[in-house]
């Protein structure tokens, strides 16, 4: 099939702008290995060009061929051809009749009519990496590779002003395609290619520019081989490309497709700028791993993708060779100190030689080399004898190394610090000159060794090689002529180890300079960057990223994964390993950074990605000798230009803020700054601010020194009260703190003193072991015992699922209590009887008190009311509550003000859910339908899961009231003495919890209640009463038989009237309801509610299910237990 043209009919095509296609004419060609015997690639042309990608008059041949960088006895390539292009096809003449998307579609109908439903890789170069985009967004599965060449996946304003130019032109010019061309060479290509290419010369045959020769030639070469409907369709399409018209965002288009997604911009282009391509990739990365972006370095501008055939074959290989990329690998001065550190360098080499993995290594200064050369540097600038300590540091460096010959750099040293010494002072640009000797020597070192165990290995020193500016001490390169020149010797060094000198470059003057604080590790990040490296391994001797600093948390966790916006908030914030400057090479060009131990060859260390694996807070970061300095002053309130002032201040005394936070009700600025910055920098405020301390504007400026800095990396306000709540128990209150612009991270500025502990406390709360929640339980009878054994048998599994750990440390009835800070185990009955000791309310808070147990929990399943009366104390001693005991909220409604009042002061929490439904969400239903405004109309319903018992048997069954009570009483559903429940009293308090949560004023002895119980038997002792069941037969025989056919009787609770005043309508009754009604279909001993709202009308919102039991109690309880443990 190579080099034949074939043909694909399309019928019944609709475009996207509703012209109808009987037919189109789709023509293609196949080059290569048969289709469907190799992996097969789709590459769409450009706007002049054809399928015809190679051969005679091939437009790719420099990039696909036999052994070429897309090599075709390996690959099938397909090309269509676009229809009305022109080539081997019938033109078009209402081009604007389709858009990008259209010919997607026909691409797409193309590759199913030849039963291709993968392609190992989507290639088009500008209008045709358009139509690439449109088919990926249509098909996101479709490919394994997508290769998007000096495109985008939407025309941008430029463009389309363009596109509208050349339309213009072809509609109105007497040599439409002569003249568009001649427009569109201008915009291909750059005013510094013309001036390359021609550089003002004369065309002396024709008497005219060689530039206007030039353009004459292609646009009559173009008007000879093109037709006018050919480039007025392919002028529109490329106009029209956007993936994301009339559909999705960009993220939701992208996230669902699977293909690594190579984008390769220019960085001259004019119409898809290389700007537009990096925003294309760093939108996409934030969603999308597996995205890469390259740049072709050319002054060639949109022509340079056929042109500059080197540098895409280069990046190209990764895909289409399958050739290992490059690692460039990094070692730290503690890695290559002498010993051990060196040794394991070496082995980690040869390891990865052995592997065939292609690698760089960069290198900082062995040892505290750096450290010592400024410490020389300082004593001979005091004139002081620096030279045993230059002889100490040059023993150091040949200790087991004779055969190295190190004489050049030593006598270099030597000559400088004499001269600092004759002199008696030194420069930044003398101290980088002396300085950069630490990596040198490093690097020299290992290329020796290297070659030495027969790994061939070189010195690339990069004062050769990174061009920086001439800002001494902390230079920035120049990256253009710094990429070229390492693309050059990685050219020219395919076969041997490079070994780079971190830290050092040097300006245009060939002067040495420095790259600043971590600055080797930059010099591995940039050099990663320049070569589009695989990834970027950085040797230290910790295993990685922890979740703080393990020297001051001993339980610190290594963090397996961080994006690189984690990353740099680290870097941010003190971390010694990381530097915010070298993530950004990285995060450009998407590079994995991994964090590696040289001392622990078995770890894998922390992976750095564009994206990690897991939310939420990923690290503590500190950082040290910093001083706080406070600005204060009332009248500086709502005044402008303050903030300015003190940022101009600080700039232009060199001094980095850090952090500032802003006070309001008093106007107060707290900066923080390195400690040896403070003093100036409180003077130099007190400069700038002097006349506004004579307005009294400005109160005082002041110093806190000894503080510190605790960063909570991915922390944010929402939860921020825990870990600041951990503080404030521990009694460490922060003297500032604020949060990032992104609200993913929170500073602390503590005294220095409590640092330790402040940054233990926090990383317990945040990473530590289960939270422990200490439980008291007064009562254990059916509820309370039942609960005692529902949380041993679920604590493990809480624990394990939730990380919540469940501490029983209190079981007390009405006259002992058994105490364990430990908690209870399964024989608490037995050692509550044996162990147990007499003890008072105070007993119990003071044992908490005296083992510092937190998260306390007080949980009343008794149905006393005098135990009531320890709500107050329990919640002043910071226990929260929950009850199953519904006295508290029955109380009077002062008592019942007065108690959330206490709450309230105290932050503590009140749970009660079991109080009206047992286990049923009645209360936290009302609580929501309230607290959102919605306006409650009524209640009802049978709030007794013992009455529903009784009436739904008596109602079903033709048998006496007094037998099903008697089953009622021995199954346990009723209280020991039934009258309890018969007498309604438990429903009406049931009711008027409900009232109060709706704020009505109730009082309990406002409710009307029916009691179930004949007036001669309301007396006497519950034995006596158990004896007369019988006579509650005649009573409800005759109110079963008096009522309507097809009725059943309910015990109901109804809160009616107008709710939104001070009080309710309460009624608790016996009334009769149709049996095909919800209520009336009420079975066994369910509870069932109705609440009516204004929004629902007439149909309620309805509850129902197990209301009466102690399981289903205890588990209520349960709940509540776990519904604080989340929130505490």
């Amino acid at each position: 099939m190579e080099n034949k043209i074939s043909h694909i009919t399309i019928q019944n095509f609709t475009t996207h702008n509703g012209a109808f296609y009987a037919t189109l004419n789709l023509s293609f060609q196949v080059f290569g290995a048969p289709l469907h015997t190799a992996p097969i690639i789709l590459i769409n042309h450009a706007l002049t060009g054809n399928s015809q990608v190679i051969g005679e008059s091939g437009w790719w041949n420099d990039i696909v061929g036999v052994d070429k960088t897309i090599d075709t006895r390996k690959y099938t390539i397909v090309s269509f051809d676009v229809p009305g292009n022109g080539f081997n096809s019938a033109t078009i003449e209402n081009y604007r009749d389709f858009i990008a998307r259209d010919i997607a579609r026909i691409f797409i109908e193309g590759l199913r009519v030849l039963k291709i439903d993968n392609l190992f890789a989507l290639i088009g170069g500008s209008v045709g990496g358009g139509i690439a985009w449109e088919i990926l967004a249509l098909e996101p599965k479709l490919a394994q590779n997508f290769i998007p060449i000096a495109t985008d996946w939407k025309a941008t304003d430029w463009l389309i002003a363009n596109c509208y130019l050349q339309e213009k032109i072809l509609n109105n010019s007497k040599k439409p395609i002569e003249d568009a061309r001649i427009h569109a060479m201008l915009c291909y290509r750059t005013p510094e290619s013309f001036k390359e290419k021609f550089n003002r010369d004369i065309n002396v045959q024709l008497e005219t520019f060689q530039v206007e020769s030039w353009l004459n030639y292609h646009g009559e070469k173009l008007e000879k081989r093109f037709q006018l409907s050919a480039y007025k369709m392919m002028n529109q399409l490329l106009k029209t490309i956007d993936i994301t018209r009339n559909h999705e965002s960009l993220e939701s288009i992208i996230s669902k497709v699977d293909a690594n997604i190579y984008i390769v911009g220019i960085n001259s282009d004019l119409f898809f700028t290389a700007k537009e391509n990096r925003e294309t990739y760093n939108e996409i990365k934030k969603f999308k791993n597996n995205v890469f972006y390259s740049e072709i370095d050319s002054q060639h501008g949109h022509d340079a993708f056929l042109i500059e055939y080197e540098q895409l074959d280069n990046l190209l290989e990764v895909v289409f060779k399958n050739k290992k990329q490059m690692k460039i690998v990094k070692f730290g001065g503690k890695s290559l100190a002498n010993g051990d550190g060196i040794d394991r360098v070496l082995d980690i080499i040869e390891g990865k030689i052995k592997q065939e993995e292609k690698i760089a290594v960069v290198v900082s200064a062995r040892g505290k080399a750096t450290d010592e050369l400024d410490d020389i540097l300082t004593i001979a600038a005091k004139n002081g004898n620096y030279k045993p300590l230059l002889e100490s540091f040059k023993t150091y460096q040949k200790d087991g190394f004779d055969k190295v010959d190190f004489s050049t750099e030593f006598d270099k040293l030597d000559k400088l610090f004499e001269g600092v010494s004759l002199i008696g002072d030194y420069s930044v640009k003398i101290q980088d000159q002396v300085l950069a000797h630490g990596e040198v020597l490093s690097a020299k070192l290992l290329v020796f060794l290297l070659n030495e165990r027969g790994i061939p290995a070189k010195l690339a020193d990069t004062r050769e090689l990174i061009i920086t500016d001439s800002n001494f001490g902390d230079a920035q390169p120049l990256d253009a002529v710094s990429k070229k020149n390492f693309i050059q010797i990685f050219k020219e060094n395919k076969d041997v180890v490079l070994v780079i000198t971190g830290f050092i470059g040097s300006n245009a003057k060939h002067e040495t300079t420095t790259l600043g604080r971590n600055g080797s590790n930059y010099t591995a990040s940039l050099v990663a960057s320049y070569i589009n490296a695989e990834e970027l391994q950085n040797f230290t001797h910790v295993d990685g990223i922890y979740t703080a600093n393990p020297e001051l948390v001993l339980d610190a966790k290594k963090i397996e994964s961080l994006s690189y916006n984690e990353a740099n908030e680290i870097a941010n914030f003190g971390a010694n390993i990381l530097h915010a400057k070298t993530i950004i090479p990285l995060l450009e060009k998407n590079i994995p950074l991994r964090i590696l131990n040289t001392f622990n060859h078995k770890n894998n260390g922390t992976l750095i990605t564009s994206n990690s694996n897991a939310s939420g807070i990923k690290t503590l970061s500190v950082l040290e000798n910093v001083s706080l300095v406070n600005l204060e002053g009332r009248g500086l309130l709502g005044k402008t230009g303050v903030d300015a002032r003190i940022f101009r201040v600080m700039g232009d005394n060199d001094i980095s803020v850090s952090i500032i936070s802003q006070g309001s009700s008093e106007r107060g600025i707290g900066l923080v700054v390195a400690a040896d910055k403070a003093t100036k920098a409180m003077i130099e405020l007190e400069k700038e601010f002097e006349n506004d301390f004579y307005s009294k504007d400005v109160n005082k400026i002041t110093v806190v020194d000894n503080v510190s800095v605790i960063s909570i990396i991915g922390q944010d306000l929402s939860t921020f009260h825990k870990p600041y709540t951990a503080l404030i128990k521990n009694k460490i209150v922060p003297i500032l703190f604020n949060n990032t612009v992104t609200g993913k991270n929170v500073s602390l500025v503590v005294k220095k003193s409590e640092l330790n502990k402040a940054l233990n406390v926090i990383h317990g709360e945040i990473f530590g072991v289960a939270k422990k929640i200490n439980i008291a339980i007064f009562g254990h009878g059916l509820v309370g015992g039942t609960l005692i054994n529902q949380i041993l048998e679920s604590a493990g599994a809480i624990e394990k699922r939730k990380d919540i750990k469940l501490n029983v440390f209190a079981i007390a009835n009405s006259k002992k209590v058994l105490l364990n800070k430990k908690g209870i185990n399964a024989n608490w009955k037995k050692e509550l009887h044996t162990d147990g000791v007499a003890y008072t309310l105070n007993d119990i808070i003071a044992y908490a008190n005296e083992h510092h147990l937190e998260n306390l929990i007080a949980i009343d399943n008794t149905a006393s009311a005098s135990f009531v009366e320890n709500y107050i104390p329990l919640v002043d001693s910071s226990f929260d509550l929950i009850s199953s005991n519904k006295v508290a909220n029955t109380l009077s409604y002062g008592f019942y003000k007065e108690l959330r009042g206490v709450l309230e002061k105290n932050q503590k929490n009140y749970l009660y859910e079991t109080n009206v439904g047992a286990g049923l969400p009645l209360i936290d239903t009302i609580k929501l339908l309230h607290l959102s405004g919605e306006n409650i109309t009524k209640i009802k319903g049978v709030f007794s899961g013992t009455l529903s018992y009784l009436f739904n048997n008596f109602s079903s069954k033709d048998v006496p009231f007094s037998e099903i009570l008697k089953e009622a009483i021995d199954s346990g559903f009723t209280e020991p003495d039934p009258r309890e429940d018969l007498c309604g009293n438990d429903v009406g308090r049931k009711l008027l919890i409900l009232a109060r949560e709706l704020d009505l004023q109730n009082e309990f002895e406002e409710i009307d209640i029916q009691n179930l119980i004949p007036e001669h038997l309301r007396e006497g002792s519950a034995a006596d009463f158990l004896t007369k069941l019988k006579e509650f037969d005649p009573i409800y025989n005759k109110i079963k038989s008096e009522q309507k056919p097809n009725h059943v009787l309910r015990y109901i609770g109804e809160l009616s009237g107008d709710l939104q005043h001070d009080k309710g309508i309460l009624e608790v009754k016996l009334v009769s309801v149709p049996s095909d009604t919800a209520l009336g279909g009420l079975k066994g001993s369910d509870s069932f509610f109705e609440i009516y709202t204004e929004s629902y009308g007439d149909r309620p919102i309805v509850i129902q299910g197990a209301g009466a039991g102690s399981a289903v109690t205890a588990r209520g309880v349960f709940g509540d237990i776990l519904r604080l443990s989340d929130k505490g």
